[in-house]
């Protein structure tokens, strides 16, 4: 029978992994759709960056299973995923401070390089030639983000959210169809969080990238997500339209809190 709803980008199932006697992920179920943007949220140690570390190999799960378009993600070396289409940022910037803006965006673009990183360090002619063309890219993604000013300043010192758009590039130059972001919104001020929102539906728009985002900040969740996933204690709790998540009880008894 014909459906119009899309199959699932990435998909999540009853995917658990235990630390010692701790379970820190317990059956956890969850899908994006492409170019779907999803909000996963939950209280501190829900296991909502756990699920993110599995999804990009830096876990395996004990159970379940993890594929983004069709491609089984546990059977996937940790440094091909993003070649897949997968990309992420961190919770703690993980850039490197003493280069430029520009060579960490490249780091991105290297990950999707066949010559790779080391080879256009060492002056290769078609390593020259993909470095100029991943170059170029990497200063258009950087206009995109209105960083076309600090492209070459190093990262050290610059303001926490021109660093946090400065990761967003990085992932960017890899050419993602996913998006997982951690906590994108954290450390920015109201305005900043406004312009992310956009940023984040315009990229959806313009780009066809989707996003699964681990976020606080319920404005922004509530603001731009197709559908919310909340978590408690390693489990999915609630999935629905960020109406349907923000009205179910166990996620207001959970998260949200209760009205006195």
């Amino acid at each position: 029978m014909a459906t119009d709803t899309p199959p699932p980008e990435l998909k999540i199932s009853d995917v658990t992994l235990k630390f010692g006697g701790v379970t820190a992920l317990d059956g956890v179920s969850l899908t994006v759709a492409p170019g779907e943007i999803c909000g996963l949220i939950g209280p501190n140690g829900a296991g909502k960056t756990t699920l993110f570390n599995c999804v990009t190999r830096i876990y395996r799960p004990d159970s379940g299973s993890i594929s983004f378009g069709g491609a089984d993600l546990l059977r996937t070396r940790a440094d091909k995923i993003v070649r897949l289409g997968v990309a992420r940022t961190f919770q703690n910037l993980a850039l490197f401070p003493s280069l430029t803006v520009l060579e960490n965006t490249l780091v991105g673009a290297h990950s999707r390089s066949p010559a790779g990183f080391a080879a256009s360090t060492l002056g290769w002619p078609a390593a020259r030639r993909t470095q100029r063309r991943l170059e170029a890219q990497a200063r258009e993604i950087l206009a995109d983000l209105d960083l076309s000013g600090v492209a070459d300043l190093p990262a050290h010192g610059l303001p926490f959210g021109t660093l946090k758009r400065v990761e967003l590039a990085r992932a960017l130059a890899a050419e993602p169809r996913l998006l997982l972001l951690d906590e994108p919104a954290g450390g920015l001020t109201h305005a900043e969080v406004d312009e992310l929102g956009e940023l984040i539906k315009r990229l959806r728009r313009e780009r066809g990238v989707g996003a699964l985002l681990v976020e606080h900040h319920m404005g922004l969740v509530m603001g731009i997500c197709d559908h919310v996933v909340a978590m408690e204690s390693g489990r999915d709790i609630a999935d629905g339209t960020p109406d349907e998540v923000r009205s179910e009880e166990r996620v207001i008894a959970a998260y949200l809190g209760r009205a006195s």
